[in-house]
């Protein structure tokens, strides 16, 4: 599961490589992944001509701010991952155009495509299925329950020692629990959790 650390590892490096490119195209072969708009077909037709102006993360959620006033989420979920090269579709599958670690074999799962600008695609892989993809109306992304709900971020400057402290005085329960609740701090999963616990010699 891609937690924090990994998520705003994957935008830093998409900065690198996606960051002011344009979508020409997107493919799937598992639709039911579009949580927004319910129609592949409507998403496609929305997301072609988009410019990326700015990428980022909230929780475990990447965020392609794009032009024309539109956001393009993308959760990872258990098995999703994020990938940057050139693919071509032979024999009934997709295959990579050039090797190298790409080719790892986790990589083989590709379920949704986007063509960009420069001749290169930003793929999904997926064993699981279970990744997801929205496009928003920025600012109703921004406005959302979804995010309006989430905690703070603890790579902020104003997480400090003693906001930690107030949002933990304010939950009961199994302290392995609350550091996994998004709504209370975003971005811990498993296993960051068990780590931090692990390292503060405390009980899940």
């Amino acid at each position: 599961m891609p937690e924090l650390p990994e998520v705003e590892t994957t935008i830093r490096d998409l900065r690198k490589k996606v960051l002011g490119r344009t979508f020409l195209n997107v493919w799937t072969d598992f639709r039911k992944a579009i949580k927004k708009p319910k129609s592949f077909e409507r998403f496609k037709k929305e997301i072609k001509g988009k410019k990326i102006r700015r990428i980022w993360r909230r929780g475990k959620n990447i965020i392609f701010d794009l032009s024309h006033n539109r956001s393009l989420l993308i959760h990872q979920k258990l098995t999703g991952h994020l990938l940057y090269g050139k693919w071509e579709f032979k024999n009934g599958e997709w295959k990579l155009k050039t090797p190298g670690p790409l080719g790892d074999p986790m990589n083989r799962f590709l379920h949704l495509i986007f063509w960009l600008d420069n001749d290169e695609m930003m793929v999904l892989s997926d064993l699981r299925k279970f990744a997801k993809a929205e496009l928003w109306v920025t600012k109703e992304l921004k406005e959302s329950e979804l995010f309006k709900n989430l905690g703070p971020e603890p790579l902020e400057k104003d997480f400090t020692f003693e906001r930690f402290r107030e949002v933990l005085l304010k939950k009961k329960g199994k302290i392995k629990q609350i550091l996994m609740d998004q709504d209370i701090i975003a971005g811990i999963g498993n296993i960051y959790s068990d780590e931090i616990l692990w390292q503060a010699k405390i009980h899940p």
